[in-house]
Protein backbone atom coordinates (compact mmCIF):
# COMPACT_ATOMS: atom_id res chain seq x y z
CA UNK A 1 0.00 0.00 0.00
CA UNK A 2 1.31 3.58 -1.02
CA UNK A 3 0.18 6.46 1.13
CA UNK A 4 -0.82 9.41 -0.49
CA UNK A 5 -1.12 12.68 0.71
CA UNK A 6 -4.94 13.42 2.09
CA UNK A 7 -5.18 9.74 2.73
CA UNK A 8 -6.10 8.57 6.15
CA UNK A 9 -4.04 6.12 7.49
CA UNK A 10 -4.98 4.00 10.71
CA UNK A 11 -2.52 3.27 13.32
CA UNK A 12 -1.84 1.93 16.59
CA UNK A 13 -0.03 3.66 19.14
CA UNK A 14 1.74 1.82 22.10
CA UNK A 15 4.80 2.23 24.25
CA UNK A 16 7.30 -0.35 23.05
CA UNK A 17 9.89 -0.04 26.16
CA UNK A 18 9.74 1.35 29.54
CA UNK A 19 10.73 4.81 29.68
CA UNK A 20 10.90 5.23 25.71
CA UNK A 21 8.01 7.46 24.14
CA UNK A 22 5.57 6.22 22.21
CA UNK A 23 5.25 4.67 18.97
CA UNK A 24 2.92 4.78 16.07
CA UNK A 25 2.37 1.58 14.15
CA UNK A 26 1.03 1.86 10.66
CA UNK A 27 -1.74 -0.17 9.62
CA UNK A 28 -1.10 -0.75 5.82
CA UNK A 29 -1.32 -5.13 5.76
CA UNK A 30 -4.72 -6.78 6.29
CA UNK A 31 -6.06 -8.37 7.89
CA UNK A 32 -3.11 -7.08 10.69
CA UNK A 33 -2.61 -9.87 12.93
CA UNK A 34 -1.08 -9.06 16.49
CA UNK A 35 0.14 -12.01 18.66
CA UNK A 36 3.86 -13.52 19.94
CA UNK A 37 4.19 -15.47 17.25
CA UNK A 38 7.16 -14.17 14.20
CA UNK A 39 4.27 -14.73 11.90
CA UNK A 40 1.98 -11.54 13.47
CA UNK A 41 2.25 -8.18 11.65
CA UNK A 42 2.56 -6.83 15.18
CA UNK A 43 5.13 -9.13 17.62
CA UNK A 44 4.36 -8.63 21.21
CA UNK A 45 6.72 -10.73 22.80
CA UNK A 46 5.35 -11.79 26.60
CA UNK A 47 3.93 -14.93 27.06
CA UNK A 48 0.71 -13.83 28.28
CA UNK A 49 -0.17 -13.05 24.75
CA UNK A 50 -1.04 -15.66 22.53
CA UNK A 51 0.45 -16.37 19.31
CA UNK A 52 -1.61 -14.87 16.99
CA UNK A 53 -3.79 -12.92 19.75
CA UNK A 54 -6.10 -10.69 17.73
CA UNK A 55 -6.72 -8.92 13.97
CA UNK A 56 -8.04 -5.81 12.73
CA UNK A 57 -9.52 -5.94 9.74
CA UNK A 58 -10.72 -3.41 7.13
CA UNK A 59 -14.35 -3.36 5.96
CA UNK A 60 -16.04 -0.99 4.27
CA UNK A 61 -17.75 0.75 6.87
CA UNK A 62 -14.26 1.18 9.14
CA UNK A 63 -12.43 -1.32 11.22
CA UNK A 64 -12.94 -4.71 13.28
CA UNK A 65 -11.04 -5.90 15.72
CA UNK A 66 -11.50 -9.51 16.62
CA UNK A 67 -10.20 -11.96 19.05
CA UNK A 68 -8.27 -15.07 17.78
CA UNK A 69 -9.03 -17.31 20.40
CA UNK A 70 -6.78 -15.99 22.91
CA UNK A 71 -6.11 -17.25 25.99
CA UNK A 72 -5.78 -14.13 28.50
CA UNK A 73 -8.79 -12.12 25.87
CA UNK A 74 -8.57 -8.46 24.15
CA UNK A 75 -10.25 -5.73 25.77
CA UNK A 76 -11.80 -2.55 24.18
CA UNK A 77 -11.99 0.32 26.45
CA UNK A 78 -11.63 -2.37 29.49
CA UNK A 79 -14.45 -4.34 28.05
CA UNK A 80 -13.63 -7.89 26.84
CA UNK A 81 -14.57 -8.44 23.48
CA UNK A 82 -15.05 -10.99 20.85
CA UNK A 83 -15.32 -8.45 17.93
CA UNK A 84 -15.66 -4.93 18.43
CA UNK A 85 -15.99 -1.81 15.75
CA UNK A 86 -12.52 0.41 16.89
CA UNK A 87 -12.99 4.21 16.20
CA UNK A 88 -10.45 6.98 16.72
CA UNK A 89 -9.17 7.27 20.19
CA UNK A 90 -10.24 3.64 21.55
CA UNK A 91 -8.16 1.89 23.98
CA UNK A 92 -6.98 -1.75 23.25
CA UNK A 93 -5.46 -4.18 25.60
CA UNK A 94 -4.06 -7.42 23.83
CA UNK A 95 -3.84 -9.24 27.41
CA UNK A 96 -1.95 -6.56 29.38
CA UNK A 97 -0.45 -5.21 26.40
CA UNK A 98 -1.91 -1.51 26.12
CA UNK A 99 -2.21 -0.24 22.38
CA UNK A 100 -4.03 2.98 21.04
CA UNK A 101 -6.19 3.36 17.60
CA UNK A 102 -6.40 6.44 15.80
CA UNK A 103 -6.18 7.26 12.10
CA UNK A 104 -3.67 10.15 10.87
CA UNK A 105 -4.13 12.14 7.47
CA UNK A 106 -1.46 12.16 5.25
CA UNK A 107 -0.63 15.71 4.08
CA UNK A 108 1.77 16.65 2.02
CA UNK A 109 4.71 14.75 0.39
CA UNK A 110 6.87 16.33 3.06
CA UNK A 111 5.12 14.09 5.38
CA UNK A 112 7.32 10.98 3.95
CA UNK A 113 10.21 11.00 6.37
CA UNK A 114 7.32 10.64 9.47
CA UNK A 115 6.15 7.32 7.46
CA UNK A 116 9.69 6.89 6.87
CA UNK A 117 10.15 7.27 10.81
CA UNK A 118 7.24 4.94 11.58
CA UNK A 119 9.31 1.84 9.23
CA UNK A 120 12.15 2.83 11.39
CA UNK A 121 9.92 2.37 14.85
CA UNK A 122 8.38 -0.95 13.32
CA UNK A 123 11.58 -1.85 12.97
CA UNK A 124 13.18 -1.71 16.12
CA UNK A 125 9.91 -2.92 18.05
CA UNK A 126 10.63 -6.14 15.55
CA UNK A 127 14.05 -6.47 16.77
CA UNK A 128 13.18 -6.09 20.16
CA UNK A 129 10.44 -8.75 19.95
CA UNK A 130 13.13 -11.06 18.42
CA UNK A 131 15.98 -10.44 20.85
CA UNK A 132 13.37 -10.75 23.45
CA UNK A 133 12.59 -14.54 21.91
CA UNK A 134 16.61 -14.86 21.43
CA UNK A 135 17.65 -14.20 25.42
CA UNK A 136 14.35 -16.53 26.40
CA UNK A 137 14.48 -19.17 24.21
CA UNK A 138 18.13 -19.57 24.55
CA UNK A 139 18.22 -19.20 20.69
CA UNK A 140 21.95 -18.80 20.26
CA UNK A 141 24.88 -21.58 19.55
CA UNK A 142 28.54 -21.69 19.98
CA UNK A 143 31.16 -21.91 17.57
CA UNK A 144 34.98 -22.72 18.18
CA UNK A 145 37.75 -21.24 16.10
CA UNK A 146 41.07 -23.33 16.35
CA UNK A 147 44.13 -21.76 17.78
CA UNK A 148 47.03 -23.68 16.71
CA UNK A 149 51.16 -23.68 17.58
CA UNK A 150 52.87 -22.54 14.27
CA UNK A 151 56.09 -25.01 14.45
CA UNK A 152 53.55 -28.13 13.93
CA UNK A 153 49.85 -26.85 13.29
CA UNK A 154 48.92 -28.56 16.77
CA UNK A 155 45.84 -27.49 18.37
CA UNK A 156 46.46 -25.83 21.86
CA UNK A 157 43.00 -23.87 21.82
CA UNK A 158 39.97 -22.14 20.84
CA UNK A 159 38.49 -18.80 20.76
CA UNK A 160 34.55 -19.09 21.71
CA UNK A 161 32.03 -16.92 19.26
CA UNK A 162 28.34 -17.18 19.53
CA UNK A 163 25.71 -17.46 16.94
CA UNK A 164 22.05 -17.13 16.92
CA UNK A 165 20.44 -20.08 15.83
CA UNK A 166 16.53 -19.38 16.09
CA UNK A 167 14.00 -20.88 13.32
CA UNK A 168 13.23 -17.79 11.37
CA UNK A 169 15.81 -15.37 12.30
CA UNK A 170 18.92 -14.65 10.21
CA UNK A 171 20.84 -12.16 12.70
CA UNK A 172 24.48 -12.45 12.22
CA UNK A 173 26.26 -12.32 15.51
CA UNK A 174 27.26 -8.41 14.64
CA UNK A 175 23.65 -7.81 14.22
CA UNK A 176 22.28 -9.16 17.45
CA UNK A 177 25.09 -7.55 19.24
CA UNK A 178 24.22 -4.05 18.12
CA UNK A 179 20.71 -4.63 18.48
CA UNK A 180 21.67 -5.67 22.13
CA UNK A 181 24.00 -3.06 22.57
CA UNK A 182 21.14 -0.67 21.29
CA UNK A 183 18.66 -2.44 23.94
CA UNK A 184 21.45 -2.00 26.82
CA UNK A 185 20.93 -6.47 26.52
CA UNK A 186 24.46 -6.76 25.25
CA UNK A 187 26.07 -8.30 28.30
CA UNK A 188 23.25 -10.74 28.56
CA UNK A 189 23.45 -11.77 25.21
CA UNK A 190 26.85 -12.48 25.72
CA UNK A 191 26.52 -13.97 28.78
CA UNK A 192 24.21 -16.38 26.83
CA UNK A 193 26.50 -17.15 23.98
CA UNK A 194 29.29 -17.76 26.70
CA UNK A 195 27.20 -19.96 29.39
CA UNK A 196 26.11 -22.20 25.72
CA UNK A 197 30.23 -22.38 25.09
CA UNK A 198 30.50 -23.30 28.54
CA UNK A 199 27.94 -26.34 28.43
CA UNK A 200 29.28 -27.88 25.16
CA UNK A 201 32.89 -27.37 26.24
CA UNK A 202 32.20 -30.53 28.60
CA UNK A 203 32.67 -32.78 26.12
CA UNK A 204 35.80 -31.86 24.94
CA UNK A 205 38.27 -34.20 26.98
CA UNK A 206 41.07 -33.48 25.83
CA UNK A 207 42.61 -29.93 27.73
CA UNK A 208 42.47 -27.29 25.93
CA UNK A 209 43.00 -23.46 26.44
CA UNK A 210 39.75 -22.25 25.53
CA UNK A 211 40.04 -17.84 24.72
CA UNK A 212 36.75 -16.29 25.72
CA UNK A 213 35.73 -12.20 24.62
CA UNK A 214 34.11 -9.90 26.62
CA UNK A 215 31.60 -7.09 25.73
CA UNK A 216 33.04 -3.19 26.99
CA UNK A 217 29.69 -3.20 28.99
CA UNK A 218 30.89 -6.20 31.33
CA UNK A 219 34.55 -4.44 31.49
CA UNK A 220 33.03 -0.94 32.88
CA UNK A 221 30.63 -2.64 35.14
CA UNK A 222 32.39 -4.58 38.32
CA UNK A 223 29.03 -6.54 38.71
CA UNK A 224 28.91 -7.77 34.93
CA UNK A 225 32.71 -8.69 34.87
CA UNK A 226 32.37 -10.63 37.95
CA UNK A 227 29.76 -12.83 36.36
CA UNK A 228 31.66 -13.35 33.56
CA UNK A 229 34.82 -14.38 35.27
CA UNK A 230 32.78 -17.32 36.84
CA UNK A 231 31.24 -18.21 34.15
CA UNK A 232 34.83 -18.28 32.52
CA UNK A 233 36.26 -20.11 35.52
CA UNK A 234 33.60 -22.86 35.29
CA UNK A 235 35.76 -24.68 32.09
CA UNK A 236 38.27 -25.12 34.69
CA UNK A 237 36.13 -28.13 35.59
CA UNK A 238 36.35 -29.73 32.51
CA UNK A 239 40.16 -29.29 33.04
CA UNK A 240 40.58 -26.53 30.28
CA UNK A 241 42.49 -23.73 30.84
CA UNK A 242 40.33 -20.13 30.20
CA UNK A 243 41.73 -16.87 28.64
CA UNK A 244 40.47 -13.35 29.03
CA UNK A 245 40.57 -11.17 25.54
CA UNK A 246 40.82 -7.88 26.03
CA UNK A 247 40.83 -5.46 23.01
CA UNK A 248 43.77 -3.12 23.65
CA UNK A 249 40.99 -0.25 23.53
CA UNK A 250 39.79 -1.67 26.34
CA UNK A 251 43.07 -1.89 28.31
CA UNK A 252 43.01 0.86 31.07
CA UNK A 253 45.83 2.32 33.31
CA UNK A 254 48.27 0.25 34.46
CA UNK A 255 46.83 -0.11 38.36
CA UNK A 256 43.52 -0.83 36.88
CA UNK A 257 45.13 -3.56 34.82
CA UNK A 258 47.08 -5.02 37.75
CA UNK A 259 43.80 -5.33 39.76
CA UNK A 260 42.58 -7.37 37.32
CA UNK A 261 45.46 -9.18 36.65
CA UNK A 262 45.50 -10.40 40.13
CA UNK A 263 41.19 -10.96 39.66
CA UNK A 264 42.16 -13.72 37.38
CA UNK A 265 45.11 -15.15 38.95
CA UNK A 266 42.73 -16.01 41.72
CA UNK A 267 40.46 -17.66 39.26
CA UNK A 268 43.19 -19.15 37.40
CA UNK A 269 42.44 -16.96 34.13
CA UNK A 270 44.80 -16.29 32.06
CA UNK A 271 45.05 -12.96 30.03
CA UNK A 272 45.10 -11.85 26.19
CA UNK A 273 45.71 -8.59 24.61
CA UNK A 274 43.45 -8.99 21.67
CA UNK A 275 44.12 -6.82 18.19
CA UNK A 276 47.11 -5.42 19.00
CA UNK A 277 47.90 -2.95 16.74
CA UNK A 278 45.14 -2.20 15.93
CA UNK A 279 45.06 1.10 16.96
CA UNK A 280 46.90 3.12 19.81
CA UNK A 281 48.74 -0.06 21.50
CA UNK A 282 49.14 0.47 25.16
CA UNK A 283 52.86 -0.36 25.40
CA UNK A 284 52.88 0.70 28.97
CA UNK A 285 50.37 -1.45 30.45
CA UNK A 286 52.07 -4.12 27.85
CA UNK A 287 54.97 -3.88 29.99
CA UNK A 288 53.69 -3.06 33.21
CA UNK A 289 51.06 -5.99 33.09
CA UNK A 290 52.24 -8.41 30.67
CA UNK A 291 49.60 -11.01 29.59
CA UNK A 292 50.11 -14.44 28.32
CA UNK A 293 48.80 -14.08 25.37
CA UNK A 294 49.55 -11.53 22.67
CA UNK A 295 47.26 -11.25 19.59
CA UNK A 296 48.56 -9.42 16.75
CA UNK A 297 46.10 -8.06 14.81
CA UNK A 298 44.57 -8.87 11.02
CA UNK A 299 46.00 -5.68 9.89
CA UNK A 300 49.30 -6.83 10.66
CA UNK A 301 49.13 -10.23 9.70
CA UNK A 302 47.21 -9.98 6.43
CA UNK A 303 49.99 -10.31 3.77
CA UNK A 304 52.83 -10.04 5.86
CA UNK A 305 54.74 -11.91 3.43
CA UNK A 306 54.67 -8.86 1.16
CA UNK A 307 55.29 -6.20 3.68
CA UNK A 308 59.04 -5.94 4.67
CA UNK A 309 57.85 -3.13 6.92
CA UNK A 310 55.30 -4.96 9.04
CA UNK A 311 57.64 -7.59 8.89
CA UNK A 312 60.56 -5.63 10.96
CA UNK A 313 57.72 -4.56 13.30
CA UNK A 314 56.80 -8.00 14.10
CA UNK A 315 60.55 -9.00 14.15
CA UNK A 316 61.46 -6.34 16.80
CA UNK A 317 58.36 -6.79 19.01
CA UNK A 318 58.63 -10.09 19.65
CA UNK A 319 62.05 -10.66 21.46
CA UNK A 320 61.20 -8.29 23.90
CA UNK A 321 57.23 -10.24 24.59
CA UNK A 322 59.09 -13.21 24.82
CA UNK A 323 61.53 -11.80 27.48
CA UNK A 324 58.72 -11.34 29.68
CA UNK A 325 57.29 -14.88 28.78
CA UNK A 326 54.17 -13.10 26.09
CA UNK A 327 53.12 -15.71 23.21
CA UNK A 328 52.63 -13.98 20.27
CA UNK A 329 49.87 -15.14 18.49
CA UNK A 330 49.08 -13.73 15.23
CA UNK A 331 45.54 -13.56 13.90
CA UNK A 332 43.65 -13.60 11.09
CA UNK A 333 45.97 -16.13 8.98
CA UNK A 334 44.18 -16.96 5.57
CA UNK A 335 47.46 -18.25 3.42
CA UNK A 336 50.43 -20.55 4.03
CA UNK A 337 53.09 -17.96 3.18
CA UNK A 338 51.46 -15.48 5.98
CA UNK A 339 51.84 -18.55 8.26
CA UNK A 340 55.71 -19.43 7.62
CA UNK A 341 56.57 -15.93 7.58
CA UNK A 342 54.77 -15.15 11.52
CA UNK A 343 56.67 -18.65 12.30
CA UNK A 344 60.24 -17.22 11.08
CA UNK A 345 59.79 -14.26 12.95
CA UNK A 346 59.13 -16.02 15.84
CA UNK A 347 55.22 -15.74 16.50
CA UNK A 348 54.44 -19.01 18.72
CA UNK A 349 50.83 -19.48 17.70
CA UNK A 350 48.53 -18.65 14.66
CA UNK A 351 44.75 -18.49 14.45
CA UNK A 352 42.78 -17.97 11.24
CA UNK A 353 40.82 -19.36 8.19
CA UNK A 354 43.95 -21.31 7.23
CA UNK A 355 43.77 -23.43 10.16
CA UNK A 356 39.91 -23.96 10.59
CA UNK A 357 36.73 -21.36 10.27
CA UNK A 358 34.50 -21.06 13.49
CA UNK A 359 32.74 -24.31 13.75
CA UNK A 360 30.30 -26.42 16.50
CA UNK A 361 32.66 -28.62 18.71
Amino acid sequence: MSERPGQRVPYFEHDPEEGQPPSRVLLTTWPFRIGRGSEAELTIHSRRISTLHAELVRVPSGHVLRDLGSTNGTFVNGKKIREAWLKEGDVVHIAHKELRFGIAEIQDDTNEPTLAQHSEQQRMLRETNDLMRILEARGVAAVFQPIVRLSDASVMGFETLGRVAMPGLDYDVGEALRIANERGEAARLCRLFRDVAVEELGAVTEPRAIFFNLHPTEMDEDVELGLALEQMARVRGAGHQPVLEIHESAVTEGNAMARLRARLADLGIKLAYDDFGAGQSRLMELVEVPPEYLKLDITLVRDIDRSERRQDLVRALVPVLASQGVEVLAEGIERPEEAEVCRQLGCQLGQGYHFGRPAPI
